[in-house]
């Protein structure tokens, strides 16, 4: 049997994933975007329960991450350099430094010169990206390379029914390190290609996401 849409058959993937790896501190969110398109599901492993995580003070942004991760580099850094290296403007810098010191994060002794205070810590270990279709391999696969982005593994889903044409092509998922699996109606979840273990393209997304989850970003269920 086949599924009838996408939307059936991500349902039938969650509760799959969260049959078979929903034990521990794992948590499957849905519909996750941070500006590499919408991952269908990311499943996260996390350090401790969600419920434990400590949420932040000041949410932080894709700006604030940005200004945390220079000030990071510099080690020391005045707010006149940071202007210049990131062509913001001091106004909006102000704010992001404001979060960071609120949060912690980031620490200044005569408020013109600032260095990172508590470095920031990831509530999880690792991520698997998935994008789920019913047919267009190329499609599914070409969007699952952007997850790589912030997720160590990042996966290909398809219908069963419709797989025969993407695991004739399986060498095209080895060459870009993007998982293969294929899930049937009735649930069983079969992989075709394991991806290795990769760091995530961008850190500052994976700070991103980090704020989504600690701060009970509502995910689609």
């Amino acid at each position: 049997m086949k599924f009838r849409t996408e939307i059936e058959l991500v349902e039938i993937l969650k509760k799959t994933l969260k049959r078979n790896f929903g034990k521990g501190y794992v948590e499957i969110f849905g519909e996750v975007s941070l500006g590499y398109g919408i991952a269908d599901i990311v499943l996260t492993s996390l350090v401790r329960p969600r419920v434990a995580l400590k949420s932040s003070k000041f949410i932080l942004n894709n700006h604030d991450i940005n200004i945390y991760n220079l000030i990071k580099k510099s080690g020391e850094i005045s707010i006149d350099l940071i202007t210049e290296t990131t062509r913001s403007t001091k106004t909006k810098i102000s704010k992001s430094i404001e979060k960071l010191v609120a949060n912690k994060y980031v620490v200044t002794n005569n408020g013109h010169d600032f260095y990172i205070g508590e470095v920031y810590e990831l509530p999880f270990k690792e991520n698997f990206a998935i994008e789920a279709k019913l047919k267009d391999w190329k499609r599914a696969l070409k969007q699952a390379y952007r997850y790589k982005w912030f997720a160590e593994y990042s996966y290909v889903v398809m219908d069963e029914y419709f797989s025969s044409s993407a695991i004739k092509n399986i060498d095209s998922f080895e060459k870009y390190n993007v998982g293969l699996a294929t899930i049937t109606t009735d649930g069983i979840l079969k992989r075709h290609y394991t991806p290795k273990r990769q760091k995530p393209f961008d850190p500052k997304m994976q700070i991103l996401f980090s704020e989504k989850i600690k701060n009970n970003y509502e995910f689609a269920r």
